[in-house]
């Protein structure tokens, strides 16, 4: 179970928007870190007081789930996980996204959703990486997330520089 990769499920993260669930601190703050980039063991070695008993029970709420296949080897990049739309957004994102007004991002929600959660601690560092994914998972639209997509590139030019920032502009669809 440490080999492998978790990605949160739609109830998960609904319950870090809700925080309805009697969480330990350490099993949510693994639940708001944890994605598939990662095998669960590196997850639980970075949250502090986590252990397995907490992965399991997030597991058990159904709130991570584990991908098919083994873990990444060492320094290989994981596919993108593009977790599912909730049912609200489907109406809103079933629609081809429309072109882009004033530099707004080209993806729908789906995919801003997971490519700030899942970028924001490799490109803002872990702390601040952290935070941002905070931010994302506060965001309860489209346009919401393409604003703190575009704080974003703002964020990564001031931290890494014009090419890393070109970069996140790039996938993110802004020309």
């Amino acid at each position: 179970m440490l080999d492998q990769l978790h990605s949160k499920t739609d109830a998960g993260r609904a319950e870090i928007r809700a925080r309805a669930l009697p969480l330990s601190r350490a099993a949510r703050n693994l639940l708001l870190v944890l994605d598939a980039t990662k095998p669960a063991g590196d997850w639980l070695r970075l949250v502090a007081g986590a252990t397995e008993a907490d992965l399991e029970t997030l597991r058990q709420q159904g709130l991570v789930v584990p991908q098919a296949g083994p873990a990444m080897p060492a320094g290989a990049q994981p596919a993108p996980v593009v977790a599912p739309a909730p049912v609200a957004a489907t109406v809103a994102t079933a629609a081809p996204a429309p072109a882009p007004v004033g530099g707004s991002p080209l993806l729908d929600r789906a995919a801003l959703y997971t490519y700030m959660s899942g970028q924001a601690t490799k490109l803002l560092g872990p702390f601040k990486g952290y935070a941002f994914a905070l931010e994302v998972e506060r965001c309860g639209s489209l346009g919401e997330l393409q604003a703190l997509a575009l704080q974003l590139v703002e964020r990564v030019q001031k931290a890494k520089g014009d090419e890393a920032a070109a970069a996140v502009r790039d996938a993110l669809g802004l020309r």
